[in-house]
């Protein structure tokens, strides 16, 4: 899997266009200057998938929105902020975040509490 550095670099060059739930390898390759051969040899390089990476940007992103709206005492579900993070399905969000951080959704948003 790709490094978390790597993960915080390709954050900065990709923007926010990882939210967009539609966005594909071919649309970020156009995005970043490239071919979708070059960038899908790079996921593999790195060990990973495009969609791995995707979804590993998302949780992450997700991980950020439930820690502001727990700071400020927030009521909010999972499945509302799964969508914020660019995720069209929450059974899609449950089970990419499950194999990442290795436990549920819920399980996760416990131990934060």
């Amino acid at each position: 899997m790709a490094s978390v550095a790597a993960s915080h670099v390709w954050w900065v060059v990709l923007g926010f266009y990882w939210l967009t739930d539609d966005l594909t390898l071919q649309q970020l390759a156009t995005i970043l200057g490239t071919n979708r051969t070059y960038l899908g040899a790079y996921f593999t390089q790195a060990d990973t998938t495009y969609n791995a990476y995707i979804n590993l940007l998302r949780i992450e992103h997700f991980e950020r929105l439930y820690a502001k709206a727990h700071a400020i005492s927030r009521p909010v579900t999972a499945q509302e902020l799964a969508r914020e993070s660019g995720f069209r399905s929450y059974s899609t969000f449950s089970t990419a975040f499950k194999v990442h951080r290795g436990m549920t959704v819920t399980a996760w948003m416990r131990q934060q509490e």
